[in-house]
């Protein structure tokens, strides 16, 4: 089976998929700002508007993805789908969970700590937020893929289980160490905001910012960005990190480009796809699909 749901438009150029190649990005952000709107106009809790908003926009991303795939040689299988399940059920769900648990934590300790930020204006909080996630996150990243010696081949283990892959959508998000996973929040999250002391509702917007970027990041669709990408990490930059070419396996910024324009890391080719994905056939790593060994790789 080729994809899961067959492509349900004729040609490149259907109306369908000039709408959503322009319109989505701005449609998204819509919605976080209208999320955004909710949380200073209600007394909906800020965890429960950033769990609805992030599985609203999941669940119409995936239709979309299904229906208009941009590559369907990285489509998702029923072969890849249980591939990606046997990563999701041992430790994706348990991180997500823990992801929840940690954003929670934030949320709740911004509105009982105080730290250098608690008196700064909203708008300055946010911004400080990102590019101290971002900058946290670049360095890790780029260490998981560049760093010589027994720490970066240890970091690479931990990081390769994301690069397997030969294919690049939604779900396919949830393959990832759980050792990745949890270096990235607690060091690049979770510290800052407890060291920071964000007001709560910024921590919230900071979280879902993160959250839509980390979805259309993985996102099988040709969506562009036009000069957002000079900003913000999409797919039409994300689909390099995942180059099996090591010259175009760049682009280590998870939700904002700029550290990566900063320090020569920065691929963007528009309209261009790369042409093979995951990993080189001579790189000695075992098939994603073999979970138990890919789960180990650090541990040998």
């Amino acid at each position: 089976m080729a994809s899961i749901i067959a492509e349900q438009a004729d040609g490149r150029d259907s109306l369908g998929r000039i709408i959503v190649r322009l319109g989505l990005y701005p449609f998204l952000w819509t919605v976080k700002l209208g999320t955004f709107y909710l949380l200073w106009h209600t007394d909906i809790a800020p965890e429960n508007l950033s769990s609805m908003s992030a599985a609203f926009v999941f669940i119409l991303c995936l239709a979309l993805e299904l229906v208009y795939p941009y590559e369907k040689r990285w489509g998702m299988t029923w072969r890849s789908l249980w591939s990606d399940f046997k990563f999701v059920v041992p430790n994706g769900l348990t991180l997500y969970a823990l992801g929840f648990v940690l954003a929670y934590l934030g949320i709740k300790a911004s509105a009982s700590l105080s730290g250098p930020a608690s008196n700064w204006p909203i708008a300055v909080q946010l911004t400080a937020a990102l590019l101290i996630y971002e900058g946290l996150n670049y360095a890790i990243h780029r260490a998981m893929h560049e760093m010589p010696g027994r720490l970066g081949n240890w970091l690479w283990k931990v990081h390769a289980a994301h690069h397997l892959p030969p294919r690049l959508y939604l779900v396919m998000h949830a393959v990832f160490h759980p050792i990745n996973a949890i270096i990235i929040r607690v060091v690049a999250i979770v510290v800052p905001i407890w060291i920071m002391g964000y007001d709560q509702i910024v921590v919230a917007m900071f979280g879902m910012i993160l959250s839509l970027h980390g979805v259309i990041s993985h996102f099988n669709v040709d969506m562009r960005m036009g000069w957002a990408n000079y900003l913000f990490v999409g797919p039409e930059l994300h689909r390099y990190h995942h180059s099996a070419r090591a010259d175009e396996c760049k682009n280590y910024g998870a939700t904002l480009s700029i550290f990566d324009q900063l320090f020569g890391t920065f691929v963007y080719r528009p309209g261009v796809p790369p042409r093979d994905l995951g990993v080189m056939p001579d790189s000695g790593l075992p098939d994603y699909d073999r979970t138990g060994t890919v789960l180990a790789l650090p541990f040998r």
